[in-house]
């Protein structure tokens, strides 16, 4: 079986427990990365909805990311760990998914349900961003959660045109006039960031599970 991450999953290591390999630079097509839904435990509260990763469907979009391949043995602890994982506001269709070595499979892939409360919907880009500046969950800023996604993929050599615009404004502070705690945010976010490249300059990843290739969440 497979499973498609194109977030947390693609880095986390998750899959050693359960036999997996990956295979980086794979392609769901027809989605696309998203900050559109509201966590509001580990990274926001109730008051304060902190923007997280999720999939957004769309005609021409793709989404680069990782797949996993596992035992079909393993099928039932793979759905089970995920299940325990995502949480009840994602459900987990099987996709098609291309290979870097043209070779399309059916992967199972986490996708946030629209008709959920955690949806945050058509909000427009700026409202997003005003929201991620001010929340704070168990986990900490979704500030430094949005600059981390940013530059783990970047590590990854994965240019997501929609993420980089998500993250652009917290690497800038806000203007004369904003709320202090925005301003602080943002200077805790933009040294969160600096860490983080500096920790991945040279990324160790695991082998592929294809030979010969090298390869590099879909979690939120």
């Amino acid at each position: 079986m497979w499973v498609f991450g194109y977030g947390s999953l693609m880095w986390d290591g998750w899959e050693a427990a359960l036999e997996g390999t990956r295979t980086d630079h794979a392609v769901l097509s027809g989605y696309r990365r998203s900050f559109n839904k509201k966590s509001t435990e580990r990274w926001g509260t109730a008051k304060r909805l902190g923007p997280t990763l999720g999939l957004e469907p769309e005609d021409a979009a793709q989404c680069i990311g990782t797949a996993f391949e596992f035992p079909e043995a393993q099928r039932a602890a793979v759905l089970q760990a995920l299940r325990e994982r995502e949480g009840p506001s994602f459900h987990l269709p099987e996709l098609s998914v291309t290979l870097p070595d043209g070779r399309t499979v059916q992967a199972v892939t986490p996708v946030n349900d629209h008709t959920k409360r955690t949806y945050i919907g058509n909000v427009p880009l700026a409202e997003r961003v005003a929201m991620a500046r001010v929340a704070k969950g168990a986990d900490g800023l979704c500030v430094d959660y949005v600059l981390n996604i940013s530059a783990r993929l970047q590590a990854l050599g994965i240019a997501d045109a929609a993420v980089e615009e998500f993250a652009a404004p917290f690497a800038t502070p806000w203007p004369r006039g904003a709320q202090r705690r925005g301003q602080q945010n943002s200077r805790r976010a933009r040294s969160s960031l600096a860490m983080t490249k500096d920790r991945l300059t040279t990324p160790q990843l695991p082998k592929s599970g294809i030979r010969g290739r090298d390869c590099i969440e879909l979690a939120p």
